[in-house]
């Protein structure tokens, strides 16, 4: 490890404390710090870091992913949020890690990313790369949407509900999961459709090959909108499409467990009672 980003909170005071003693504990590397609350800075440096180390909860972690997966900078996230399903460390445990990482004692995990676009009448009005999800959905309009759900130009399903949700196997424990979809281990490559709170729904969700394109139509709706990740919106008019499919880039991050990690995380962080002696 030769160059170390921090990314922080500045607003935080715990994230500002812990980005002050690993920048202390990582002396035998170059250290740079990064506030959360600016992409730009990061997105510029994301080729020279070896490593970019997150302070804070899952959205700290998801956004800095999007700054840095075209440069292929593998993160490491220190929870300080809630769930932390995407995290591998805690504060606790910053002594223990130190010394693996500037031994380079770790593993490096690739998932899969979205590539996301919209296009209206066959102008692309906005791009983007996602690691949980891109969501068709109403906005601030309490109505139900339809919208026209595409597989490789092939029609799936119209259904009337407050939108659908397409997610990459590491979103699956996130709005997918709160929709009904199912959680889907982070080694398989595919994308999970999920219709949120469908009308006289049948179909819950359905998982598909990740080298397909799925496609949403809005056939109708006022104020609907696209969200990215749960971070980025974009207002979509009727007729506007929005297509989803794995990106060319994925996301990196180190681990220091072993190979059944995630499953342990899950039972973890979703409190389930079959195994009350897991810590």
């Amino acid at each position: 490890m030769r160059t170390i980003g921090l990314l922080y909170h500045p607003s935080r005071p715990e994230s500002q404390a812990l980005a002050e003693v690993l920048s202390r504990a990582l002396s035998g590397a170059c250290v740079q710090r990064f506030a959360a609350d600016d992409d730009a800075p990061l997105r510029r440096a994301a080729p020279a870091l070896d490593l970019l180390i997150t302070l804070g909860g899952d959205g700290t972690i998801v956004r800095a992913v999007r700054s840095v997966a075209e440069a292929g900078t593998p993160v490491l996230g220190v929870n300080l949020g809630r769930l932390g399903f995407l995290a591998e460390v805690d504060p606790d445990d910053i002594a223990k890690i130190v010394p693996v990482l500037l031994q380079g004692e770790y593993a490096i995990e690739e998932r899969m990313m979205l590539a996301v676009t919209m296009e209206r009448e066959g102008r692309r009005l906005f791009e983007t790369q996602a690691i949980n999800d891109a969501v068709l959905a109403r906005g601030a309009i309490s109505r139900t949407v339809r919208v026209s759900v595409e597989v490789d130009g092939r029609h799936v399903m119209t259904p009337v509900a407050d939108g659908v949700i397409v997610s990459t196997p590491t979103g699956s424990t996130a709005y997918c999961l709160a929709a009904g979809g199912p959680i889907i281990a982070p080694d398989l490559d595919c994308l999970a459709i999920t219709p949120i709170a469908p009308h006289l729904g049948i179909v819950r969700s359905f998982v598909i090959p990740a080298h397909r394109r799925v496609c949403l139509t809005l056939v109708k709706g006022e104020g609907a909108m696209l969200t990215v990740d749960g971070q980025v919106d974009q207002p979509v008019s009727p007729g506007d499409v929005v297509c989803a499919t794995m990106s060319e880039r994925p996301a990196r991050f180190v681990r220091l467990g072993g190979a059944g990690y995630y499953y342990e995380s899950v039972l973890r962080r979703l409190g389930w009672a079959d195994r009350p002696e897991v810590p």
